[in-house]
């Protein structure tokens, strides 16, 4: 007689109990918080199931489980849960180690999860700027007026080579990590799954039919609109994507003209800051002000929640609800001090360096991941749903033939029998 036995990974408990989920195990599968998720479905279930596989500490199985990037903190869970289990942090925690091993290295995780490591984040960014300053002015820079602020090729403060040399490596290193993170996720789901051969997609079938869909249902913020707990989440959520999206377009347009063209042209035209009425300007600072926006609204309906016992934050939420915030707060105070020539335009422009500096390398680390992440697992679903859309038409047309089959069989032993009668 075999016995199969459950080796929990304690360690995997422990990470989950400090990331914030040390309501774990009050949970005693009573199913209300499957029920009542708006966002469940009986193809893919939660959270009571990754409740009790957290519970045994059965990483590998929790990892590979769609279902906690589906879920969406709506706390409706938590809003109904009869043990305090508070299940929709539980699935917080759970993503957030979920983070911390799909990214290499693991340390910079942990930097991004204290404030400690926040403030080596900071320093390390603010070392980079000042140590290329100094490479650039042969020395301390000097403040001069009117603010020197522009960081054109052939003048400013900091020029876009230098800019460049910075945020490349920067960007390069955390795209990167990226992508390793999103394959070997993908690679995860596509073991849990098991999908027949005959099914997968190629892809071009994967981005045409699931990635697109996908892309169109996030923009509109589709399944955050289905939350009833935390449904004022729902605006200042969007207003933070499509900041992002906006500032992402400005800042490719500038990357292209300004350090492409500019550099190659020597064209002054070319050379930033260009003025205020430049349509790019004027949409970069829209999305300033939407970033600002969208992140206070963020914070304040955060607190708000926590203060309804609806919602428990961690230190990476903060830290990142406040990192966006500053990114927006630096980058349109720096423009325009500038234009009123007081030289803390410097000193908050180096800020403002830092700030993006730390949030272009938190994004497989922080809480930025997210939309890396849950955007791979909504289009797995997506695509997984079509597979058994699939297998179901095909075992349904493979019943067919025989349901057909089935009367003439029944005629032809009710002429038999009857044949048999008339003889006797």
């Amino acid at each position: 007689m075999s016995h199969h036995y459950v080796e929990p990974d304690l360690k995997f408990v422990e990470g989950v109990i400090a990331s914030g989920g040390d309501t774990v195990k009050r949970c005693y599968q009573c199913a209300t918080c499957a029920v009542v998720c708006p966002l469940s479905t009986e193809d893919v279930p939660f959270p009571r199931k990754q409740m009790i596989l957290a519970q045994w500490g059965m990483a590998d199985r929790v990892a590979k489980d769609p279902a906690i990037w589906l879920c969406h903190q709506c706390s409706d869970c938590t809003a109904y849960c009869p043990r305090g289990a508070r299940p929709g942090d539980v699935l917080s925690a759970i993503r957030a180690m979920a983070i911390r091993e799909l990214a290499e290295p693991k340390f910079l995780w942990s930097l991004y999860n204290s404030l400690a490591g926040t403030v080596l984040l900071f320093g390390f960014a603010l070392a980079v700027i000042f140590a290329m300053l100094l490479i650039v002015h042969q020395g301390l820079p000097e403040l001069e007026s009117p603010v020197r602020f522009s960081h054109g090729l052939f003048h400013g403060f900091l020029p876009v080579l230098a800019v460049d040399a910075i945020f490349l490596p920067v960007a390069g290193f955390a795209a990167i990590i990226a992508w390793r993170g999103i394959s070997n996720l993908w690679r995860q789901l596509n073991e849990g799954a098991n999908i027949p051969v005959a099914y997968r997609a190629t892809t071009w079938e994967l981005i045409k039919d699931h990635v697109i869909p996908v892309f169109k249902e996030i923009l509109n913020h589709e399944r955050f609109k289905k939350c009833v707990a935390n449904l004022p989440r729902y605006s200042g959520h969007r207003l933070v994507l499509w900041a992002f999206i906006i500032l992402f377009f400005v800042t490719m347009v500038v990357f292209f003209f300004a350090d492409i063209v500019g550099t190659i042209t020597g064209n002054e035209i070319f050379h930033t800051p260009w003025p205020l009425w430049n349509p790019i300007k004027i949409l970069g600072n829209l999305g300033g002000f939407i970033l600002i926006y969208g992140a206070i609204l963020l914070i304040q309906n955060r607190k708000a929640k926590e203060a309804e016992g609806i919602m428990r934050s961690s230190y990476s939420d903060w830290f990142f609800l406040y990192l966006v915030l500053f990114v927006g707060i630096t980058g349109l105070a720096a423009q325009y001090l500038r234009i009123f020539d007081l030289k803390i335009a410097y000193f908050v422009y180096v800020a403002h360096l830092a700030c993006i500096f730390v949030l272009f390398l938190g994004l497989p680390y922080s809480k930025f991941a997210h939309l890396l992440y849950r955007t791979t697992v909504m289009v797995f679903d997506h695509y997984m749903a079509g597979v058994r859309t699939k297998m179901a038409a095909a075992t349904a047309a493979l019943s067919q033939p025989k349901a057909q089959e089935e009367p003439v069989e029944t005629e032809a032993i009710q002429a038999e029998e009857s044949s048999e009668k008339k003889e006797a």
